[in-house]
């Protein structure tokens, strides 16, 4: 399977909550305080992830990277959604609106 080409789009600030920390696989949930959308993010090396508290308030610096969906995601999103028609509806409204899926690294954490 060809992974996305996933593009560098812009660093962003913002304060978080931290809900998960999985330090084998660097890697952290936690919620957006301004939108209370659920952020999934790979961290950077830099990052100590054994000092991060769950359920504590963060500034982090985050960068964000988009894709677009190519036949070869679009591919696999439909395979990974063909029992549940919910996300099958989805996945179709986001190809006809030009969505393009983001990904997040949070590069910065501060108290």
């Amino acid at each position: 399977m060809m992974a996305p080409d996933w593009k560098y789009t812009e660093t962003v600030q913002k304060r978080i909550r931290i809900t998960r920390v999985n330090a084998k696989e660097r890697h952290v949930d936690a919620v957006d305080l301004e939108g209370g959308m659920p952020l999934c993010m790979n961290a950077s090396e830099e990052i100590d992830l054994g000092k991060i508290k769950k359920a504590k308030i963060y500034q982090a610096t985050i960068k964000v990277f988009k894709a677009d969906i190519t036949p070869e995601l679009e591919s696999q999103l439909l395979e990974s959604a063909i029992n549940d028609p919910t996300r099958l509806k989805a996945i179709q409204g986001m190809k006809a609106s030009g969505f393009k899926p983001s990904k997040f690294e949070l590069i910065v954490l501060a108290h």
